[in-house]
This record gives structure tokens, C-alpha cells and sequence, in this order.
């Protein structure tokens, strides 16, 4: 029996072109608050970091042998570089939450909006990659933004938009209730947020995190990362 080879340059072409190692290019400017209700998973998802709890929290979620997903802040990540790099080195997923927080509603309003979105995403992408040694993918907007002219600057620039299906911490509910609400809405494809960073006290984070976890436990769900949640590797 005789075979046929292929030039190389031809098969290799054809493996990196098969759907099955197709990379997240195909999800880049593409939006999304929740994942699939199918699977027995959620993501716990932290902002504004890092923070002076960051490295408590780190403990908490391996404690439980748990993986979340931050979104870190330019400016964060510059006051603590040592931090954004444990967080990577413990196996979380980081995402890009802009460099300085603008608010975009009132961004949105001046001429030269794409480019000062622009620069924030660069800006914060550079100071995540220096710190925890890779380019994020994830971005979660300031505020959860998501107006057509900002999905389309992120595809451009190779982000997958990512809100959340609940979150409250930032708000005056007292925190009893709140975390009442965060236990009601662990469930499968659920997107928590929550902050490590910003604000004068986090503290409340951490016992609203632990008590998220008991409960994940008891309903037989796992927290995930966002790229494991929504399938984009």
C-alpha cells in the first residue's frame, strides 16, 4: 500500500485552521453577563483591584480550592504590582477593568471618545502584563458601559465583554440583606460581582465570598473562571 504526503507547511495549516484549535479571536467585541444554566458552574468576579484584601482573598478562595476572575485596575496595579502577581501565580484569571475608572456616560459625550478608551485599555493591559506576565482578554467596563462604538474598540482590540448576572456590594443595602441576595442568585451560569478594591472598607467582601461558597457547596456547584464558564480558552 502506498501514501501520499503532505508538504508540512500544509498540514500544519491545516491543524491551527481547524475549528477544534480555533483561539477566543471569534469572541472578541462579543458581550456577555452570564454563562450556560446547563452546567453545575459560576464565576466569582472581583473589581477594581487589587486592593488591600486582595491577598486575604486569595487565602479565602484557596481555602476552598476555588479560582475567580479579577478585573484589575490600571491604576491598581501599579500601586501594587506584588499583588496583581499573586493573583495570577494562584491561578486566577485576570481581566482588564480600563486604567482610571472614567465614567464612560459622560466619556461617551466627548469627540475624541475611541481614543481615550483606547488609551485606558492599553494603559491598564500594560501595567497588567508587567505585573502578572500575561496580556488579559476579559474586560469588564466601568460601570458595565456597553454601547455599540465601545464592543466594537474592544474587538479592535482583542476583548471579550464581560458584566455579571448580580451584584450589589457597592450599594447601601445593609449587608445582612445583601447577603441574602448573593446567595439567592448563586445558580448555574451566574456572574458575581463583587470589589477587592476601591472604596473605603472591603472586609464585608470576604465574608460575603465565604458564605457565597458554603452555599455553592450545598446547591453541588463549582466556581469557575469567566473563560471556563463561557467556553472561551
Amino acid at each position: 500500500m502506498k501514501y501520499k504526503f503532505l508538504p508540512v507547511f500544509f498540514l500544519l495549516s491545516s491543524v491551527l485552521c481547524s475549528p477544534a484549535f480555533a483561539g477566543a479571536e471569534q469572541y472578541y467585541g462579543k458581550f456577555y453577563s452570564d454563562g450556560s444554566p446547563k452546567k453545575a458552574e459560576f464565576a466569582l468576579t472581583y473589581d477594581d483591584g487589587p486592593g488591600y484584601i486582595t491577598e486575604d482573598l486569595l487565602k479565602l478562595l484557596d481555602k476552598y480550592h476555588t479560582k475567580a476572575t479579577f478585573f484589575m485596575m490600571g491604576l491598581s496595579v501599579k500601586k501594587y504590582p506584588d499583588r496583581a502577581a499573586k493573583v495570577a501565580q494562584a491561578g486566577h484569571l485576570i481581566g482588564n477593568h480600563t486604567w482610571s475608572h472614567e465614567l464612560y456616560v459622560k466619556v461617551a459625550r466627548q469627540p475624541d471618545h475611541v481614543k481615550i478608551l483606547e488609551k485606558e485599555l492599553d494603559k491598564a493591559a500594560d501595567a497588567i502584563t508587567r505585573a502578572a506576565g500575561k496580556k488579559p482578554v476579559f474586560l469588564r467596563m466601568p460601570n458595565g458601559y456597553s454601547k455599540d462604538w465601545v464592543k466594537k474598540v474592544a474587538a479592535e482590540k482583542g476583548y471579550v465583554l464581560v458584566n455579571w448576572s448580580y451584584g450589589s456590594d457597592w450599594t447601601n443595602i445593609p449587608e445582612e440583606r445583601m447577603t441574602a441576595e448573593y446567595l439567592k442568585n448563586v445558580g448555574p451560569g451566574k456572574i458575581l460581582l463583587m470589589h477587592d478594591g476601591g472604596g473605603k472598607t472591603r472586609e464585608k467582601t470576604l465574608r460575603i465570598t465565604e458564605k457565597i461558597l458554603q452555599e455553592a457547596a450545598r446547591k453541588g456547584l463549582k466556581a469557575v473562571t469567566l473563560d471556563e464558564l463561557l467556553g472561551i480558552k
